[in-house]
């Protein structure tokens, strides 16, 4: 079903407690009728990915926006659903669409407690009417979106095994193993879907297993033909603007900002309250050299919604520039702050944003134990690429070289090629005292033009110079 046309203007959203929750590629958003007093469709067909994961560009890229109209009209949609379950607790059918609303304004603000609100519409809907599939299904979808995607496998696969022909649970299922490491199971339930369901939904999250399995040149074409079949099939709005977004991830990571700036800008024009795209064309600007520009988009989309990547990269980019007349150093550390403030809002701001957090305070010397200690909770659960990463770097920032290297043997297993890891390993490698293979690796995550941000670019080059390397 192809989403409904979303006509959106900026606006700034809630602060601080709608940090992004759309940063990456493995969760699904499904096209469903606008919500009005009717019964809940039953989802079926796959159209986007969305959700919060990892810690490189390319799994950051959030999905299209379900089509449940602007955000008034979300507002004022909630207000009636709401009173229409205040009258009668039982009406599930009110429930179910409080639940998609809450989903939808979610992702359209990334507003982490909306998705809660979902979470909790619609088990209130499974709780009256257990039979109901329409419930689980976004209900599964839902979970995924908070991260806990054991959980929206087990449920996405127990709607499957009654009824085969639910796509979105397929889809949520495939999702959820590929987050939680299991790339043969995931690649299985996308086949599945590419042969059920072809279409720039399935062709998105094809991408994003090529580009784990570490085939970058299939991940760009089918990110790019994933655009051309939504803009052929009449997307518009938030969904075109996130087909736009992902191939701009790609780029990035591929060294190629200025073919980065062209697909972020794109997404901006399809949709300027896409706080991703703005963000990516701030990091795109950082990469080119064009550090004002930069900040003045990365400061646009925190204006949008404040994700703690967003807000961190912008404290770099004041703290390379450094220019005391300007306050540069008052302004990196006001972001930095917005960061841990982010980070203890709420418990399932650390469940949601565990890998930024983790990352963050070992690239700016926070709480180190405490960075380790969300690493090792998060690998327990969600053993993926980008999770063994995330461990590696605490592991090496609280002084267990070989322990980090083990770590980070295990995210290379996985086939993808990242900048980021190779700079995660390479300083891993000089810790170990292996000079030739940290020259190697550094100089390999510092090929690709702007691949790493700009803080980890200085840091890399400063490592590799001390190696006796160069660029």
């Amino acid at each position: 079903m192809t989403a409904e046309t979303l006509r959106l203007t900026p606006r700034r959203v809630r602060p601080i407690g709608i940090a992004a929750a759309a940063l990456g590629l493995a969760l699904a958003t499904y096209g469903v009728a606008a919500l009005r007093a009717t019964p809940p469709p039953t989802a079926s067909r796959p159209a986007a990915d969305s959700g919060p994961v990892g810690g490189s560009a390319i799994v950051s890229p959030g999905g299209p926006v379900l089509a449940v109209g602007t955000l008034q009209q979300i507002d004022r949609s909630i207000d009636a659903w709401t009173a229409n379950l205040a009258k009668e607790p039982r009406d599930f059918y009110s429930a179910t669409n409080l639940g998609l609303l809450y989903e939808g304004r979610a992702r359209l603000t990334g507003d982490i407690s909306d998705y809660d609100r979902a979470r909790q519409s619609l088990e209130r809907a499974i709780a009256v009417a257990p039979a109901e599939t329409a419930a689980r299904v976004v209900h599964a979808r839902v979970l995924a979106s908070l991260h806990d995607f054991a959980t929206a496998l087990s449920e996405a696969r127990a709607i499957l095994q009654q009824d085969p022909s639910q796509l979105a649970a397929l889809a949520t299922a495939g999702d959820a193993e590929l987050e939680l490491g299991d790339v043969a199971g995931a690649a299985t339930s996308y086949r599945a879907l590419a042969k059920a369901a072809p279409g720039p939904a399935v062709d998105a999250r094809l991408s994003r297993l090529a580009f784990i399995e570490g085939d970058p040149a299939d991940a760009w074409s089918l990110a790019t033909r994933a655009f051309d079949e939504a803009a052929a099939a009449g997307e518009t709005g938030p969904s075109l603007s996130w087909y736009a977004y992902l191939p701009g991830t790609l780029a990035v990571t591929a060294g190629q900002p200025t073919v980065a700036l062209d697909w972020f800008t794109r997404a901006v024009q399809a949709w300027p309250g896409s706080f991703l795209a703005v963000s990516g064309m701030a990091r795109a600007e950082a990469a080119l050299g064009r550090i004002d520009d930069a900040i003045r988009s990365y400061s646009a989309a925190i204006a949008i919604a404040p994700q703690p990547d967003a807000v961190a990269a912008l404290g770099d980019l004041y703290a390379l520039r450094g220019d005391a007349a300007l306050g540069d150093a008052v302004l990196a550390d006001r972001q930095y702050a917005t960061v841990e403030a982010i980070a203890h809002l709420a418990a399932l701001n650390e469940q949601v944003f565990n890998r930024q957090l983790v990352l963050f305070s070992i690239n700016h010397d926070r709480d180190l134990t405490e960075a380790l200690r969300l690493a090792q909770q998060e690998i327990a659960v969600r053993k993926d690429a980008y999770g063994y990463d995330a461990l590696a770097w605490a592991l090496l920032a609280n002084g267990r070289a070989a322990d980090a290297a083990t770590a980070m043997a295990q995210a290379f297993a996985f086939g993808t090629r990242d900048p980021l890891l190779d700079y995660h390993a390479g300083l891993i490698a000089q810790a170990l005292g292996q000079a030739d293979r940290a020259r190697e690796l550094l100089a390999a995550a510092l090929a690709p033009t702007g691949a790493l941000d700009p803080l980890a670019t200085r840091r890399a080059t400063d490592a590799l110079a001390s190696l006796g390397g160069t660029r």
